[in-house]
């Protein structure tokens, strides 16, 4: 519940920003200039939207990269722990360490088996 109340606080302000910022561009005296001519009215308006479009787009993107960044480094990360998992359970185990190096050899063979059966019947 209140999670999504939250984000729906969140999503509410954002949209009050970009309304806050598109009528302060839009009001502001400031002059645009394409190959000597000035743009004004409705045309300096829609520069200014398709700049907060680019600029949202931009955003959205760099949000999209740093989460694939961040999961890409959690899932190194799990791996390394779990190889340093591994490493201690073989030298603080050793009586245990080959029956515990068969049963992952054999459950990546099975498992490798299963997928390629399911390969084949699809």
């Amino acid at each position: 519940m209140f999670k999504k109340t939250f984000l729906w606080v969140m999503f509410v302000a954002a949209v009050f920003m970009l309304l806050f910022y598109y009528f302060g561009a839009s009001a502001v005296n400031y002059s645009i200039t394409v190959n000597g001519e000035r743009i004004e009215g409705l045309e300096k308006v829609a520069f200014a939207t398709g700049g907060l479009l680019v600029a949202g787009l931009a955003a959205a993107g760099a949000l999209a990269l740093v989460a694939l960044i961040l999961a890409g480094t959690s899932m190194v990360l799990l791996g390394v722990m779990a190889f340093f998992f591994v490493i201690l359970l073989f030298v603080f185990s050793p009586v245990l360490a080959p029956v515990v190096g068969v049963a992952i050899i054999l459950a990546l063979v099975v498992r490798q088996r299963k997928q390629k059966n399911r390969q084949d019947a699809g």
